[in-house]
């Protein structure tokens, strides 16, 4: 009976091995050719790093946010960090148990990676190690790529490289490889 379980159950999951790697194969041809018909996202090596293109649709996203909280280098920045803290976390009801309410983190690996840089410019222009126009030019850059990235579905790629990242030195350089194309 079990043998008969399992065979059942691996004639039914065929049909979604095969399709998975038919679209599989048809990104990789896409990406292959230069033209973006299923992903986003085209990690393309050169000189021994990967640079990912991320396709921007109109404008880089940036949702009302219902609670505005000042970034530490000035206006220009507390628009895209409320915009990334808003696109990031989703705050929900709960009615079961002590707390009345929860939060998810839409992709932590890049969530965790940007809090992470912000932190370390804080600390560095308080140490004078930065000027805050470096680091407003690049935490600048860093959450457009963020906001980009929440809402594309083809960077796993992109996660894995920030989530293996260990420093916050190697994030910078991560986010420098990363190309935004606005159409």
């Amino acid at each position: 009976m079990k043998k008969l379980i399992y065979i059942s159950l691996l004639l039914m999951g065929m049909p979604l091995i095969a399709r998975a790697q038919t679209y599989a194969e048809i990104a990789a041809v896409s990406h292959a050719s230069g033209t973006e018909a299923i992903g986003s996202v085209a990690p393309a090596t050169t000189e021994s790093r990967t640079h990912y293109l991320f396709t921007v649709y109109g404008s880089i996203p940036n949702p009302k946010v219902t609670f505005e909280e000042e970034h530490f280098l000035g206006s220009e920045l507390t628009a895209k960090w409320n915009a990334f803290n808003q696109n990031y976390t989703h705050v929900y009801s709960v009615s079961i148990g002590p707390s009345t309410s929860g939060a998810e983190i839409v992709k932590p690996a890049v969530y965790n990676a940007v809090n992470k840089v912000n932190a370390y410019y804080k600390k560095a222009i308080k140490k004078g190690l930065v000027s805050r126009e470096v680091a407003a030019r690049k935490l600048s850059h860093i959450f457009d790529c963020a906001n980009v990235i929440c809402f594309d579905d083809q960077s796993v790629s992109f996660e894995r490289a920030v989530n293996k990242a260990a420093s916050p030195e190697e994030i910078i350089a991560l986010f420098d490889c990363v190309d935004l194309k606005v159409i």
